[in-house]
């Protein structure tokens, strides 16, 4: 049912050629200057001073929408030429301002529309969908390739398609989008989803890992099965995108060097790595030293990846893993402009790496087809014990991001995946004579949260082995090997079917000492409405 309280649609000027038109022809030499607010309604509205846009078309002939602009170039910006409005300008503080807009006048329009220079709108509208969170209205941007007055310019024909869009409440197009969006051509996008892929064509935009949500022709059609409901907690503001993020592709023959420079604090705390295909990078002991010594440092790494679509490895890709033991985290299938703007609001939001690196791993706003939850244990060793052979070690979670509000009932359903991996793994003993070939005999358990087992206690009641493996080193290998087993039958004695919290005791036992660098079980969790792993 609509909200009688909201009334028509917000149309936010930001700038970009949408914004631009031709005003003065001087031999033969067009000139571009900003369009001023009236010019704008003239040429949407058809008068200067218009409130209102009337449609023509099928059975929304007839109907009008409410239409008010407001122009932030002139009341939040500063510029002297029109180089300035040009969206290669846009940084997170316009993000910001932006945001704050909406979020002032989210009760008094039921929707809003925001044109905006094409180049940087990915950015701008992940940026808007992490920072406008429980949004019960639809938030459009959309921009043109031609300034507004052009002849065969798409910027017409893009703001009606959005503003009608915005408008889908009171016009009764169901179901209405209520999340941040992209409008190019005849495509509705999610926001935190959308590249742009093209520089030069009327469909300059695609969502590489998530289907449009909406194709707009002779009908609007509107997929609803991607759609998600209006959530009934009330829209909140996050202000702060203060943190500064570095984003570095990986490229052949990258020097360490380059990492190593990232490391001062006036580089902000956050670095995303685009890598190569499913998530590799040059792994050269330099490269993986200047890794660590930037997670070490406190520095939040994140790795998407460099191709057009796809999502980094799951599984146990050895060039991955490797990464992964330097402290570097899966961006899953987020695009690049998503994954900056998600590390800008949550480092921004939080101080805490540990933190952040976890939350960066779970969707938020439909902006990665699956969320990975983490149960860490503590680095560490497997230890003789008096009464056995064997060398064992007995763990307990050492800090958790997964909880009840984020782990639940409901995403315990939707677990596809899970994952028990040791990261940097090595002998304790190292045996001199450098015998080439070592092989250490492992197996891991879970043990049941109600039993009552002492640190002692090996196989028995409430012990279940869930992997068990021949650790191998050679001459040939790293000193540190990366290991990464598929536990996910055992979901029913790693998840709780009483409180949903995970049953994480974990035993590990070896026949000689093994210590690892990172211990954890990653829990992957597929969205409603999304592609599943």
């Amino acid at each position: 049912m609509a909200d009688s309280s909201r009334k028509g649609v917000s149309v936010i000027i930001m700038g970009g050629n949408i914004g631009l038109a031709v005003t003065k022809n001087t031999r033969k030499n067009y000139v571009l200057e900003p369009v001023k607010e009236a010019d704008i309604r003239r040429l949407i509205l058809g008068e200067a001073d218009g409130t209102t846009l009337t449609l023509r078309e099928g059975g929304l002939a007839g109907a009008t929408i409410p239409v008010h602009f407001t122009d932030l170039r002139e009341t939040k910006l500063t510029y002297s030429d029109p180089e300035e409005l040009d969206s290669a300008q846009i940084n997170p503080e316009l993000w910001a301002k932006l945001a704050e807009t909406i979020h002032k006048n989210h009760t008094r329009y039921e929707g809003f529309v925001i044109l905006h220079g094409l180049d940087t709108m990915a950015y701008t509208a992940s940026g808007l969908a992490f920072m406008l969170r429980f949004l019960q209205v639809p938030v459009i941007l959309t921009g043109s390739q031609r300034p507004l007055n052009y002849p065969r310019t798409d910027a017409v024909q893009n703001i009606f398609s959005a503003i009608t869009l915005a408008a889908s409440e009171s016009l009764g197009i169901t179901p209405v989008v209520p999340e941040v969006c992209v409008y190019s051509y005849d495509t509705l996008f999610r926001g935190s989803r959308v590249s742009m892929v093209d520089a030069s064509s009327y469909r300059a935009f695609d969502s590489p890992n998530f289907p449009p949500l909406a194709s707009v022709g002779e009908h609007i059609d509107i997929q609803q099965h991607l759609i998600p409901e209006r959530s009934g907690a009330q829209m909140n503001l996050r202000k702060s995108v203060s943190e500064n993020v570095t984003i570095l592709d990986v490229f052949p023959g990258m020097n360490a060097k380059i990492l190593l420079s990232l490391g001062g604090t006036e580089d902000g705390r956050g670095v995303l790595l685009r890598t190569y295909g499913m998530g590799t990078a040059p792994t050269s002991k330099p490269v993986l030293d200047a890794l660590d010594s930037l997670t070490k440092a406190g520095k939040v790494v994140m790795n998407v990846t460099q191709a057009r679509s796809g999502r980094i490895s799951t599984n146990e890709d050895p060039v991955s893993l490797r990464l992964f033991e330097q402290g570097v985290i899966s961006g899953v299938d987020m695009t690049s402009e998503a994954a900056y703007a998600k590390m800008v609001v949550l480092l921004s939001e939080h101080p805490e790496p540990e933190k952040v690196a976890d939350l960066l791993q779970i969707a938020e706003c439909g902006e990665q087809s699956i969320s990975v939850f983490n149960i860490h244990y503590q680095p560490g060793q497997t230890k003789e014990a008096a009464d056995s052979e064997n060398c064992s070690a007995r763990l307990n979670e050492s800090k958790k991001v997964v909880s009840g509000h984020l782990l639940n009932a409901e995403s315990i359903k939707n677990i596809k995946y899970i994952q028990l991996r040791l990261l940097g793994v090595e002998p304790v003993e190292k045996k001199k004579g450098a015998i080439p070939n070592r092989a250490i005999d492992f197996e891991a358990f879970l043990v049941d949260p109600a039993a009552e087992l002492n640190d002692r206690q090996r196989i028995g009641a409430g012990m279940h082995s869930i992997k068990s493996d021949t650790l191998r080193w050679s001459s040939k290998t790293r000193p540190t090997i990366n290991i990464a087993y598929d536990v996910t039958e055992y979901k029913h004695l790693i998840i709780s079917p009483n409180d949903n919290i995970p049953a994480t005791i974990l035993v590990l036992e070896t026949n000689e000492p093994i210590r690892w660098k990172y211990l954890s079980m990653l829990i992957y969790v597929s969205r409603i409405g999304e592609s599943k792993i």
